[in-house]
């Protein structure tokens, strides 16, 4: 399609630049899943092995917004998402995080549907992540030595 119309006169300009917008336009029509959250730990990784041998390791993250009410008062709301980390991450995870720890996840929504014990069908929503980095540790009280110490000692 390009090739006849870049053969035609310059006339043909306005045509070829339609076509190539309209090709972009289509190119830039996919659905993505993709979130990025900054929040703390609510308590530390829970390990979670499978029959088959897989791996998944969970836990809870705040965060909040801050907005001013009708009133004027500065209000806080705080949501909680389920992490959850396989692979390389989650051992990573197991390691460094602990409850208090701010972290940035990149992940995914992942939406998920099982029957419980009772035989109740329950839907559980999560944050299936990819990556986390740490944007600080908790701060230790006096005499306490966290995961990160311990392992910074490992490392020397």
């Amino acid at each position: 399609m390009f090739s006849s119309l870049l053969s035609r006169s310059a006339g043909n300009a306005k045509t070829l630049l339609a076509a190539v917008n309209k090709t972009q336009a289509r190119s830039l029509n996919v659905s993505m899943n993709k979130v990025i959250l900054i929040g703390n730990v609510g308590k530390d990784p829970e390990d979670h092995t499978f029959k088959n041998g897989g791996r998944l390791v969970s836990f809870p993250l705040a965060t909040s917004r801050r907005y001013k009410d009708s009133e004027g008062n500065i209000v806080e709301q705080t949501f909680w998402h389920k992490i959850r980390l396989g692979g390389q991450s989650a051992d990573n995870a197991m390691n460094l995080v602990k409850k208090g720890t701010l972290l940035q996840i990149d992940g995914s929504i992942r939406y998920d549907t099982y029957t419980n014990k009772d035989g109740i069908e329950v839907h559980s929503t999560s944050i299936q992540a990819t990556d986390f980095k740490i944007q600080a540790f908790p701060k230790r009280k006096e005499g306490e030595e966290g995961r990160a110490a311990a392992a910074e000692e490992e490392e020397d």
